[in-house]
């Protein structure tokens, strides 16, 4: 039985039918032309985050699950955890993209500049009073989920190594909402793919089998770190 659940988890089977997704979205990303592609552009990246978020946690569960159950809780605690520090910072994006777009239209240059600066530091305190958070209180954290002591000493464990890419995140994020602002949202959705497919599920499942569970929690912020110098090259060349 427990073999038929990690099979069902299988991260093979969750990549496959993630990138069959993301090439039948693709597809129709390509059709239609001038407003229409700009619309199916964002209509896309929605629906594309949507399912790479879904792919992603079923491919780490399905790496994670066949050491134990306890990681896979973890991973369940960790997205849990990471909702109330990254809702603050996707506040601050969101409030920073059409402002951006006003200013862009009006060829404000200078503005979008700062706009985007200030957006970028302010998601980076926010990150960084979460990586102290979690450095410093990642079993209290675990606690409020789990009373198991494996659960919450793998919790430790994972907290404490995915918040090293936390601050440097904030540089993905807002890149990509300053991109949606600016209009060009396949750049931003570029960015998106490079956080939650291209960089994070070949690192997760090279790191797991080198390093064992804790090679998935090193995968987030080798992924962030990568990927923040993407979105730093796609914004500044846009």
């Amino acid at each position: 039985l427990r073999k038929r659940q990690v099979n069902n988890h299988s991260p093979r089977k969750a990549f496959l039918r993630g990138v069959c997704f993301l090439m039948l979205a693709f597809v129709e990303l390509l059709a239609g032309g001038g407003l229409l592609k700009n619309i199916k552009v964002y209509r896309a990246e929605g629906v594309t985050l949507l399912r790479c978020e879904a792919m992603l946690a079923e491919g780490h569960s399905g790496l994670l699950a066949a050491f134990s159950e306890s990681y896979v809780v973890v991973l369940g605690i960790y997205y849990k955890l990471q909702t109330f520090l990254y809702l603050p910072a996707n506040g601050f994006v969101q409030g920073m993209r059409p402002l951006i777009g006003y200013n862009y239209g009006a060829k404000e240059h200078a503005r979008v500049a700062k706009l985007y600066q200030l957006t970028l530091g302010m998601s980076a305190v926010i990150m960084a009073a979460g990586t102290v958070i979690c450095m410093a209180a990642s079993a209290p954290l675990i606690g409020l989920f789990s009373s198991n002591p494996e659960t919450i000493a793998i919790g430790q464990t994972a907290l404490r190594i995915i918040c090293l890419g936390f601050v440097v995140s904030a540089v993905s994020t807002t890149s990509s909402g300053a991109l949606e602002g600016l209009g060009k949202g396949a750049a931003s959705l570029v960015i998106s793919l490079c956080r939650y497919v291209i960089f994070i599920m070949p690192l997760a499942w090279l790191l797991c089998r080198q390093l064992g569970p804790t090679g998935v929690w090193h995968a987030f912020w080798i992924t962030e770190a990568l990927s923040a110098v993407i979105a730093y090259a796609v914004y500044h060349k846009a």
